[in-house]
């Protein structure tokens, strides 16, 4: 019996090549999935859904970094690895003039539609601690500043003095490891920094402790490039 031929042939064949082509696409730009060594995991921290509309407007400040592609989404730990920092005792440089400071590390790093989830301080440079309540031995940090807000702008944002530290002292004023600084002139007082100032997102910022051991962990954030207060939404430690 013989098959009978589809009456438009060619739409067939236009379907079939348009799907080769996104297929062919998906796998060259898709990364494939990572694994963990022997006795390590992988930890995808959970990311809010992006707020942004647009790519990043143009950045003149030095060691500008542009948004890495694909991003980074996860890390490698030891299997006992766990978030330390969930409603652990909160500190900061000043009072911020709108939110609490229990939201640094409620496990929400969502800022909101306009912004109503986050932290903001008007007094710069500004930090926020976490009280880990004894030494611990840090695998890795990662932060969300603020993504910016639908109501004001339709892009990503960057936030300048970005500075990341760890210390057995609660006043930072000895034995501190600084594991991040972009403050390329040293207007923190913490030193200059080599590490690039990069455009924030919904997926934050990972940076990896490397088993540093310390009981407070502390987050510095400059003003806004855009302009307005300085502003953090989230803070979560993995450790031991």
């Amino acid at each position: 019996m013989l098959m009978e031929m589809p009456k438009y042939p060619w739409k067939l064949l236009v379907i079939t090549f348009a799907v080769a082509i996104i297929g062919g696409f998906f796998l060259r730009t898709t990364p494939p999935a990572k694994v963990a060594p022997k006795g390590m995991k992988m930890i995808r921290p959970r990311f809010p859904n992006p707020i942004f509309l647009s790519g990043p407007w143009g950045c003149t400040l030095p060691n500008f970094e542009h948004r890495p592609s694909p991003p980074i989404k996860e890390f490698s730990a030891l299997l006992e690895t766990e978030i330390i920092s969930i409603a652990k005792l909160v500190t900061s440089s000043s009072p911020p003039i709108q939110g609490e400071l229990a939201w640094i590390n409620d496990d929400e790093a969502f800022p909101g539609d306009t912004g109503e989830n986050e932290v903001w301080f008007n007094q710069l440079p500004c930090w926020v601690q976490i009280d880990l309540g004894s030494e611990r031995i840090i695998d890795h940090v990662w932060f969300w500043h603020g993504q910016g807000t639908l109501s004001r702008r339709q892009t990503s944002e960057l936030f300048e003095e970005v500075i990341l530290q760890v210390s057995n002292d609660k006043d930072f004023r000895h034995e501190v490891i600084t594991l991040f600084n972009s403050d390329d002139d040293g207007s923190s007082g913490q030193g200059k920094g080599t590490d690039p100032t990069y455009m924030e997102t919904n997926h934050g910022r990972g940076i990896a402790a490397s088993g540093s051991k310390a009981r407070y962990v502390r987050l510095w954030g400059g003003k806004a490039y855009s302009g307005g207060p300085c502003r953090f939404t989230e803070m979560t430690v993995w450790g031991r």
